[in-house]
C-alpha cells in the first residue's frame, strides 16, 4: 500500500507544482496589467493637472445653486447667490520709483484691495466682477471696476463673455488678476503692467469675447477671439463708456498643450486696432498691430514663464512706422513653503513713437526674489531688482510685500 500512496503523493506534488507555475504566470500577467494601468493613471493625472492649470471656462459652475436644474419655475423662485473673495497687499519699497523725473524716498504703501464676486444666474449663465480700491499718487482714494463680465457657457469649446475683461495676451494677463496673492512675484512683468502702472499693451478690453478649449489625443487646444472698443487717445486709458471711432479692436489667442509633455503650453496672439488722433500733439490716426508669443511650463514644483510682444504703430497719413518690443522670462521653484525666483524683463520703445511719448522709456530689469507662504492664504515676498533705466539715480531697488486673501 505504501507504493500507491507514494505515487499519489508524487502526483499531488506535480499537481501543486503545475498549479504554482500557473499562479506565477497569472501573477506576472496581473503585474503587467497593473503596471500598464498605473502608467495610464499617471498619464491621466498629468493631463488632469495640465487642464486644471487652464483658466476655467465654466465659471458658472463655481457656485452651487440648489434647484437651478429644476426648470423655469425653479429659476423664477431662486435668487442668484454671490461668492465674495477679497485680495489685498501692503508694500515697502526702497529705490526704483520715479515720479516727475525724480526718485522717490523709501516708503510703506497700501497696495490694491480687490473684491472679486462670482454669481451663477442659471446653470450656464454667470456674472463675474472685480472691483479695486486703492490710493493714487496724489494720495486720493479711488475705486475702479476692473472687470465686469456676463458669461454664457455652452460647452467646453464654445463660451462667451460680454463686458470689461482682461485682454488675453498670451498667459499672464489671462491667469493673474489684480490680487497679487495669485502671482509668485511682487510686480507684474514690465510689458504687462496695469494701465495705472504704464503698460504698453491694452490690458483691459470692453467688448464681446468667445473662448474655449478642446482636448485631443495628442494635444489640448485653447483659443480666445474678441472684438472690443479700441485704444483711447492716451495709452494708459481704457474706453469704458464709448469708442472714439467706428473701428473696433479685434484680437485672438491660440494656445497648444502637447499631451506628451504634461505642463507645457505655448501659443501666439494678435491684436489689431486704429488709434484715434489726439490733437494738437498727434493729428493723424495710428494703425496698431500687436503680435505676441508665449511658452509656459508648470510641472510639480517648477514654474517657467516667458512671453514676448511686438508692437507696430504706423501713421495712417505719412506711413511712418514705430516699433516697440518687449519680453520677460521667469523661473521659480517651490521648496516647501518657500519659492525662490528670478525674472528678466526687457522693453525697447520705438524712438519717437507719438502714442507712448516721452514717458515710456527703454528698460532692462533683473529681479531676484523669494516668496514665503506663511499659511495657505497669506504670503511675504522679498525682491531685489537691478534696473537699467535712463531716469533712475541708482539701478538698485528693494521691494517687500505682504499679500493675502480672505
Amino acid at each position: 500500500m505504501a507504493q500507491p500512496r507514494a505515487w499519489a503523493v508524487a502526483d499531488d506534488i506535480d499537481d501543486l507544482k503545475s498549479a504554482f507555475t500557473q499562479l506565477q504566470q497569472e501573477n506576472a500577467e496581473l503585474r503587467k496589467k497593473l503596471e500598464t494601468q498605473a502608467q495610464a493613471i499617471d498619464q491621466l493625472m498629468s493631463r488632469l493637472e495640465a487642464l486644471e492649470q487652464k483658466p476655467p471656462v465654466a465659471a458658472s459652475n463655481e457656485v452651487s445653486m440648489p434647484g437651478m436644474t429644476s426648470g423655469k419655475d425653479a429659476l423664477a423662485t431662486q435668487r442668484p447667490r454671490a461668492t465674495l473673495q477679497w485680495f489685498g497687499d501692503v508694500d515697502f519699497n526702497a529705490g526704483g520709483e520715479v515720479r516727475n523725473d525724480q526718485s522717490q524716498p523709501s516708503s510703506f504703501s497700501l497696495g490694491q484691495l480687490g473684491l472679486m464676486v462670482n454669481s451663477a444666474l442659471a446653470q450656464n449663465v454667470s456674472v463675474l466682477s472685480e472691483i479695486v480700491f486703492q490710493y493714487n499718487e496724489n494720495q486720493t482714494a479711488s475705486t475702479t471696476v476692473e472687470r465686469l463680465q456676463l458669461q454664457y457657457n455652452i460647452n467646453d469649446l464654445f463660451n462667451f463673455r460680454l463686458g470689461r475683461t482682461h485682454t488675453p495676451f498670451g498667459y499672464w494677463n489671462e491667469t493673474y488678476h489684480h490680487g497679487t496673492w495669485f502671482q509668485t512675484t511682487i510686480l507684474r512683468p514690465e510689458i504687462l503692467r496695469f494701465h495705472d502702472g504704464g503698460s504698453v499693451l491694452p490690458i483691459h478690453s470692453v467688448g464681446l469675447e468667445m473662448y474655449g478649449y478642446h482636448p485631443f489625443s495628442a494635444l489640448d487646444v485653447q483659443y480666445n477671439l474678441g472684438v472690443a472698443n479700441g485704444r483711447a487717445q492716451n495709452y494708459s486709458e481704457t474706453q469704458n463708456s464709448h469708442d472714439l471711432n467706428t473701428n473696433k479692436a479685434v484680437y485672438g489667442v491660440l494656445t497648444l498643450a502637447p499631451a506628451a509633455i504634461p505642463g507645457l503650453s505655448f501659443g501666439v496672439n494678435g491684436y489689431w486696432d486704429k488709434i484715434p488722433p489726439n490733437a494738437p500733439g498727434r493729428v493723424n490716426t495710428l494703425n496698431e498691430d500687436i503680435w505676441g508669443a508665449h511658452v509656459v511650463y508648470l510641472r510639480d514644483r517648477l514654474e517657467l514663464l516667458s512671453e514676448a510682444t511686438h508692437i507696430e504703430h504706423r501713421d495712417a497719413v505719412t506711413s511712418q512706422l514705430f516699433t516697440t518690443t518687449g519680453m520677460y522670462a521667469q523661473v521659480g521653484y517651490l521648496f516647501g513653503r518657500f519659492t525662490p525666483y528670478y525674472r528678466y524683463d526687457r522693453l525697447n520703445v520705438g524712438e519717437g513713437d507719438p502714442y507712448y511719448g516721452p514717458l515710456v522709456v527703454d528698460e532692462t530689469r533683473n529681479t531676484l526674489g523669494i516668496r514665503w507662504d506663511l499659511i495657505n492664504w497669506a504670503a511675504l515676498k522679498f525682491e531685489y531688482q537691478h534696473i537699467d533705466q535712463a531716469n533712475l539715480s541708482s539701478p538698485h531697488a528693494f521691494f517687500t510685500q505682504g499679500t493675502f486673501t480672505f
